[in-house]
């Protein structure tokens, strides 16, 4: 059989490749961080396959534990977003190997993931099937026109949809997420919510060891400063929530960023709970 075959780096360059780590740490949570540990079964299938040759997880704690605190916060606040809309679609923009259908499917709901077409296929190869309310479609998020192209009002477009974009802002250039942000405030239905993470400025340029690679780096590219600032990029966006990572590592961590929020704006690393309104 190919080497390229069973390797699932090979077709993945650059950015791209920046997949690999979420789903390695994951699927081998329970070893290295186990009070974060989301038990994903699907991360842990896919990394099992015995002819595969995945990466080793990264040797930094702060990317281990950055990596599992989001997928908490993502799956803690889908699942409040699905008890209030049991009925209505997810969708999780730049999927990579992400699988949060396995928690967020409640017999009721749809849900979509969205990468470029290497990816999905990818996706094919190392995950499970899911259900007839789940699919998969491929699309560059940095095209201008994404969101009528995936068609995710097809199903009735007076329903909030609930937005996940994890590990993608910020590796696109500023013009780049702007766009994002215009797409959703132009075209998602009102009441429609979106989780996204971001670096703070004083990261761009730097990139996190367990992504370094000589030939092809992958540094950030963008950063805010915190979540007000990404609301800004249209006037239907505001505001919902802002968590730290530094949530994660206890009350200490968040006293100490606290202190250096005069020069940082915000949080190191975060993630923003955003919602579409009309009635701004």
């Amino acid at each position: 059989m190919p080497r390229h075959s069973t390797d699932p780096a090979a077709a993945l360059h650059g950015v791209e490749r920046t997949l690999l780590m979420p789903v390695i740490v994951r699927a081998r949570a329970a070893m290295l961080c186990p009070w974060l540990d989301p038990q994903d079964a699907c991360a842990i299938k896919a990394v099992a396959h015995s002819d595969s040759d995945w990466p080793e997880p990264p040797a930094d704690a702060a990317s281990i534990v950055n990596i599992l605190w989001r997928t908490r916060m993502i799956k803690a606040i889908g699942q409040d977003f699905f008890e209030r809309f049991p009925h209505v679609q997810g969708v999780n923009l730049g999927a990579g190997l992400s699988d949060y259908f396995q928690w967020l499917d409640n017999g009721q709901n749809r849900w979509t993931d969205v990468d470029l077409p290497e990816v999905v296929e990818l996706r094919a190869h190392w995950l499970p099937r899911h259900p007839s309310r789940h699919e998969t479609l491929s699309d560059d998020l940095r095209t201008p026109g994404w969101w009528n192209r995936l068609g995710l009002q097809r199903h009735n477009h007076h329903n909030p949809l609930l937005l996940v974009c994890e590990g993608v802002l910020m590796y696109l250039q500023p013009t780049q997420v702007a766009q994002f942000f215009r797409e959703i405030g132009e075209h998602a239905p009102e009441g429609s919510e979106l989780l996204c993470d971001f670096i703070s400025p004083v990261g761009i340029g730097h990139t996190l060891p367990a992504n370094h690679h000589p030939q092809e780096p992958a540094p950030f590219t963008w950063g805010a400063h915190n979540g007000m600032e990404m609301a800004q990029f249209h006037p239907r966006l505001e505001l919902l929530d802002q968590h730290s990572a530094a949530e994660a590592y206890g009350w200490a961590a968040s006293w100490m960023e606290g202190l250096w929020a005069p020069w940082t704006g915000g949080p190191l690393y975060g993630l923003a709970h955003l919602k579409v309104s009309d009635d701004l």
